[in-house]
């Protein structure tokens, strides 16, 4: 907890610092190069070889490393292309729609637009809904002037860290490290032919007895033959699960709940630990290079999950995995008529070389184990870590162990807010409110958990204390009885690995109890982490489910009294639900006022899309309003001074 008088010497306006050139991250710890070359030394190495501090697991944060990773997290596809592709289908989904992006781009005539709004030109039925006709449709991707392919995205349907992270200026310029929160991610995916093949992402059992029908016989592990989902009833029912999410929200942890999260911003400096509960919070970078890992492997890799499906999920692992390829969107990939297989040796006689297939840039972590039977750690949920090495001159990722990991958690370290340039900041910073908006902040012991410069105290705090919707908070928790003691290759180390490589224990000091254990304030129920405050005005919704939501021109404030004057703007359903923005103004009112907050809640739970995805904007009851001794200018104030926490909130 930060003193009062500790608190009374931090100018909350001051800019935060930022990460520093020529310093070394060791596994979290930034370092001088003094520092470092103390830690070589200890280590019985020489200081004045690169190579020892790659050997020690140091990395030296540089503007050429910097470039990699932005160029990696702009322009590298996420995921293999066996799975997203030819099992999932997202290309071949992105083509349903491709004649209505095509005609919203020529209607541009070359001009840059930050949502392309399409236009359908037939009816389109997903899952049990049909969009008609002439249904216009935003989909939240971003186009720059007169260009035909979206950012974050390629002309085959790979997609990049961009898609999500990123977003454009009213320039036309990007803005990466910005949640594009405009994403129309449930339409997108639920267009792929196969989409049931993420259904481990929420909670499906593909054996229940509602989706039988004509559905594969397959063997499972243990020799009995098992009647798989129909692939029809499975697929439709999937997809309206789907449509049920908000945009600008995704799920990707294959935990058999649905938990789904508004996509984060990546001002990642000194914002450990990672993702919404924290659990990313070992290895380089406090556990940012963690985070890029499971972008890239656990998080999107179809198959590696049937490794522990039976543990985490209670599904046989060649039920997962016929269920993945029973209706892949590629027919010579499906599962064989007449008699019934293993969905694992099927998957094998198409694919003998997993490393070309599912495994794609990926390769087993030391101390996992052998694939198919690799275990889960504190660093990869799947026991498997992004590390390419294609040998091919213009693969931007392909380096030693982690690179790319590491490369793409630097140049996250370097973004920060892009400037807040509205017309409101402005008129705010000029009439002193945002100053005395960082009194009403003190004042209400914000800075207990959000302490500045960065507005976050890098910590989980249980879901008892925080007391929002416990269902992302408890996405992991199966894992805690499942987890090998964390451990990577040094830095040097190329790829393929070579026998006798040299390996790392990675530090959990701190972190968790034990290496074998999830972080503290995750165990025994859930948790979630402070989020910083830094990036509010282009980051609305707030809360970790973007359930504090208000549409603008919903609300009239006054000195005595928030009148809501439409209804209908309130909470999720009002706006992101619509393909409608949040306003940041209104939003954060709702997370600072209970009385407006209840109303919100009252209409995300009225939604019952919203009720199955565990998304109602609860909890954090930590309010700055009547009943904790303000008045609405106050409150005002202090909205004025969150949204103004830019690069430099002092200054416009």
């Amino acid at each position: 907890m930060t003193s009062q008088t500790a608190f009374a010497k931090i100018d909350l306006l001051q800019p935060a610092p930022t990460q520093p050139l020529g310093y070394y991250d060791y596994f979290g710890k930034l370092l001088s190069p003094q520092e470092a070359a103390g830690v070589v030394g200890n280590k019985g190495l020489n200081p004045n070889d690169p190579i020892s501090y790659q050997r020690v697991g140091a990395v030296k944060i540089t503007k050429e490393l910097i470039a990699q990773g932005e160029d990696i997290f702009l322009n590298r596809k996420i995921g293999d292309t066996f799975g997203l592709q030819g099992v999932f289908g997202f290309g071949q989904g992105f083509n349903v729609v491709s004649d209505e992006i095509g005609a919203a781009l020529a209607n541009l005539r070359g001009q840059s637009t930050t949502n392309l709004k399409i236009t359908l030109q037939k009816d389109l039925t997903i899952g049990s809904r049909t969009f008609p006709k002439g249904t216009i449709i935003p989909t939240g991707l971003k186009f720059q002037q007169g260009q035909v392919v979206a950012l974050g995205t390629a002309p085959n349907g790979n997609l990049t860290c961009a898609i999500c992270h990123a977003t454009l200026s009213n320039k036309g310029k990007i803005l990466a490290g910005v949640p594009n929160g405009e994403l129309a991610i449930p339409l997108l995916i639920a267009l792929s032919p196969n989409t049931a093949a993420g259904f481990a992402r929420l909670n499906f059992n593909p054996l229940d007895p509602q989706y039988r029908g004509n559905g594969k016989t397959i063997i499972d592990s243990k020799g009995n033959k098992v009647e798989l989902p129909d692939p029809e009833k499975f697929e439709k029912a999937f997809d309206d699960a789907v449509l049920d999410v908000p945009f600008g929200n995704f799920e990707s942890s294959p935990d058999g709940i649905r938990n789904t999260t508004q996509i984060p911003s990546v001002f990642t400096f000194k914002d450990h630990p990672y993702l919404a509960d924290g659990q990313f919070a070992v290895g380089p970078f406090a556990g940012l290079s963690a985070i890029n890992n499971a972008v890239h492997s656990s998080e999107i890799n179809l198959f590696a999950a049937a490794q522990i499906s039976a543990e985490t999920l209670g599904i046989d692992p060649e039920v997962y995995i016929g269920t993945l390829l029973q209706n892949a969107a590629v027919p010579s990939l499906r599962l064989p008529e007449g008699t019934p297989v293993k969905p694992s040796q099927w998957l094998r006689k198409l694919a003998p070389n997993p490393t070309q297939a599912e495994l794609e840039d990926q390769i087993p972590a030391p101390g996992t184990g052998n694939y198919p039977n690799l275990r889960p750690s504190l660093f990869t949920y799947n026991g498997l870590v992004f590390s390419p090495n294609t040998g091919k001159p213009g693969d931007i990722a392909s380096g030693p162990f982690l690179f790319a990991d590491n490369a793409m958690s630097a140049f996250q370290n370097s973004l920060v807010p892009p400037a807040n340039q509205t017309s409101e900041n402005w008129q705010a910073l000029n009439s002193n409110s945002v100053k005395r908006g960082a009194k009403v902040f003190e004042k209400a012991n914000c800075a207990t958990c959000h302490i500045p410069p960065f507005f976050t105290d890098n910590k989980i705090h249980p879901i008892d204390e925080i007391r929002t919707n416990p269902a992302r908070a408890q996405s992991r928790l199966g894992l805690n009885n499942l987890l090998v003691p964390p451990k990577l290759y040094t830095f040097n180390t190329p790829v393929p690995i070579p026998a006798k490589a040299e390996v790392l224990d990675v530090p959990t000091q701190g972190i968790s109890d034990s290496p074998t254990t999830l972080p503290k304030g995750i165990l025994p129920k859930g948790g979630y982490k402070t989020t910083t405050l830094r990036g509010l005005y282009v980051s609305a919704p707030y809360l970790h489910d973007g359930g504090a939501a208000v549409r603008a021109g919903s609300l009239k404030v006054n000195s005595n009294a928030i009148a809501v004057v439409n209804k209908t703007g309130l909470g999720l359903s009002g706006t992101l639900s619509l393909g409608i923005p949040a306003d940041p103004a209104n939003s954060l009112r709702a997370l600072v006022d209970r009385d407006l907050r209840a109303l919100v809640v009252k209409a995300n739970k009225a939604n019952p899309s919203l009720v199955r995805s565990n998304l109602d904007g609860k909890g954090h009851d930590f309010y700055v309003d009547r009943q904790t001794g303000f008045n609405y200018n106050q409150q005002t104030d202090l909205i004025n001074f969150l949204l103004a926490l830019d690069d430099n909130p002092g200054s416009f």
